[in-house]
């Protein structure tokens, strides 16, 4: 399990047992059936404060370390296939909580989802690591059939992320990606 896992985990074990001690001390439990009312209850409010915190809070407290990616990035990636380079344009849209990210990439023959991704910190420099999974469009299925590939990007600053992928059909290239815009529900 990732560390960020584990520390939100335990975070939230530590929230519940103050909400329970906390009701305890408002209200004395007179019955193992009100110990196990209250654990309920202290359980319930730290599973929405933790689902509200995860989704949304996290991104306002200035100790969480992680860099905030949620946005719309335009860029290009100069690939290589078979020994012939070439350059494509490319949208992206990166959905984040404190917990997940997903990267969807769209050119003008596919679209591309995330299957599975980590944020990890390399010596200082967080890198955002994913794999995907590519959905061509029906008339480049031939040339470009379905693919996985896996990116490694390092996050220069805020609004520049810079890095390498490869893919199942042995295609590598570079990506460069500039933020537009942060704003909206992606």
């Amino acid at each position: 399990m990732a560390d960020n896992t584990v520390k939100f985990l335990t975070k939230g074990i530590w929230v519940a047992i103050a909400f329970f001690v906390i009701r305890c001390i408002i209200s004395m439990p007179e019955s193992a059936y009100d110990i196990f009312g209250f654990a309920g209850e202290a359980i319930s409010v730290t599973t929405i404060l933790m689902g509200v915190y995860n989704s949304i809070l996290w991104k306002y407290n200035p100790l969480e370390k992680l860099p905030r990616l949620k946005g719309r990035y335009e860029g290009k990636i100069e690939y290589s296939f078979t020994g012939k380079e070439e350059i494509k344009h490319i949208e992206v849209i990166i959905k984040q909580t404190l917990l997940s990210v997903k990267v969807k990439i769209t050119t003008d023959e596919i679209t591309s989802n995330t299957i599975v991704s980590n944020l990890v910190d390399e010596n200082g420099e967080y890198i955002l690591y994913y794999t995907y999974i590519t959905n061509p469009k029906s008339k480049f299925r031939n040339e470009n059939p379905i693919q996985y590939g896996t990116c490694r990007l390092t996050i220069k600053s805020m609004t520049e992320l810079k890095g390498v992928y490869w893919t199942s059909r042995q295609t590598i290239g570079d990506m460069n990606l500039t933020m537009k815009e942060r704003k909206g529900e992606y």
